[in-house]
């Protein structure tokens, strides 16, 4: 080989290396040490994005050692997170409504799943209901100050039966589909996946009451300011986990739900009743902000909350969204 060839081969190879140098040390500083991340999340179909990220290794991929940790509700997660038991907590925008105005220091993250059919209002056929008005002077479960009662009085609203005489019956979470398999009341309010529950489990044929699109639920990552003011650029590095998650989720569906059910030792066919209601996306717009004011003074009107109504825009945290939407 003539020595300006060899000359040209070494400075080429020598240029790539640099090259390669100086990406590995801009990307490695942009991750920096391996953050120790704890997250609430509530163990369902519902938090996909989370345990696809956890089977594909996409925590890892940013520099994350992630460890979630399971809740019954989103209250539950949020709790857990406020008490310091773990730095981020997934749960509905009902939750966000209700702790703000309790507190000042929440941070909404982002959405990363939305569904508007998650919320049934739910009966048995020897109940003798075939509609929402044949409720008067019936008894209904409800979860209550939760997305459960918020979505039993939208239901009331839309089919102008706001004056309808029912007893609500506050129950827990998991007391609502043995209440109604039991005939101790007539009707739950509830989300799934205890429509899937209701529907397995009930010899009597289960009929939904409510409509579909009247509530739209979002399911969001949570976590509080101070927090956030020491994490640097890790929920950055989390969302963009999330978002490479969610891509493979929706270009990978049935995978996605096997996984997802092998993880919640549950039947792939569970998932798949919830699966197509799911839309699954990282969103922090307009819509959560106009659901989250709307709730508020339904809260206020029932008397649920007290006080001044927060600003909302004042809770989203929107820089680590931003950031991780413009990386493709």
């Amino acid at each position: 080989m003539p020595v300006f060839q060899r000359r040209g081969f070494w400075l080429s190879s020598l240029c790539l290396f640099m090259l390669g140098t100086v990406t590995y040390y801009f990307l490695n500083k942009e991750k920096g040490e391996v953050s120790n991340v704890r997250v609430g999340i509530s163990l369902t179909p519902i938090s996909s994005p989370f345990l696809i990220a956890e089977k594909l290794k996409l925590f890892e991929k940013y520099a994350l050692d992630v460890r979630l940790f399971p809740c019954v509700t989103g209250k539950a997660c949020t709790q857990l997170m406020l008490d310091g038991d773990v730095g981020y907590a997934s749960a509905s925008e009902s939750v966000v409504m209700f702790q703000s105005h309790a507190r000042d220091d929440l941070a909404l993250l982002v959405s990363f799943v939305e569904s508007d059919n998650d919320l049934k209002l739910l009966t048995l056929s020897p109940n003798n209901i075939d509609a929402v008005n044949g409720l008067g002077g019936k008894r209904v479960g409800i979860v209550k100050g939760s997305a459960s009662e918020f979505y039993f009085d939208s239901v009331l609203l839309a089919n102008d039966l706001k004056e309808l005489l029912v007893s609500k019956i506050y129950m827990e979470p998991h007391e609502l589909v043995p209440a109604l398999l039991s005939y101790r009341v007539d009707a739950i309010s509830a989300w799934e996946p205890m429509g899937y529950q209701a529907n397995l489990l009930s010899a009597a044929e289960v009929k939904n009451l409510g409509t579909r699109g009247i509530y739209q639920l979002s399911f969001n990552l949570l976590s509080t300011r101070p927090y956030l003011e020491f994490a640097n650029n890790e929920p950055q590095r989390l969302l963009m986990a999330l978002k490479e998650a969610i891509d493979w989720i929706n270009d990978n569906p049935e995978q996605a739900q096997t996984i997802v059910a092998k993880r919640l030792d549950i039947s792939v066919s569970e998932v798949d009743w919830l699966w197509g209601d799911y839309v699954f996306r990282l969103s922090l717009g307009n819509s959560l902000l106009s659901n989250l004011q709307f709730q508020a003074r339904w809260a206020s009107e029932n008397g649920l909350v007290s006080g001044a109504t927060p600003d909302f825009r004042d809770v989203f945290f929107s820089q680590p969204f931003e950031q991780a939407a413009s990386m493709r």
